[in-house]
């Protein structure tokens, strides 16, 4: 397999980070929506029932990105190129880590 280049690893980094932000506030703003329709009077209306299947839909969703996000930012760290001495790079460190098995 090909190792990525510090620079390329950089940029990856840098997108996924702020795209795992962004989702990250809409996660709050959809879970913030859903405990105030539940605490609604109109919570038990047809209105409010399919408007909460949205919101677990949309959240649902977004957990799903976020852990894709995790495991993109873990396929980063583990295919980006080493230093001289076979370590990573500073900025490299902080991601998440994957396990490298085997096929065979």
């Amino acid at each position: 397999m090909e190792t990525i280049d510090i620079c390329d690893a950089d940029a990856a980094m840098s997108g996924m980070q702020a795209l795992h932000a962004a989702m990250t506030l809409e996660l709050g703003t959809i879970e913030q929506r859903m405990e105030a329709l539940a605490e609604s009077r109109v919570a038990q209306s047809a209105a409010a029932i399919e408007e909460m299947s949205v919101y677990y839909v949309a959240r649902a969703a977004l957990y799903s990105g976020l852990a894709g996000i995790k495991e993109i930012l873990g396929w980063v760290h583990l295919m980006t190129e080493k230093n001289p001495e076979g370590n990573v790079f500073e900025a490299i460190k902080a991601l998440p880590t994957v396990p490298a098995f085997f096929i065979h």
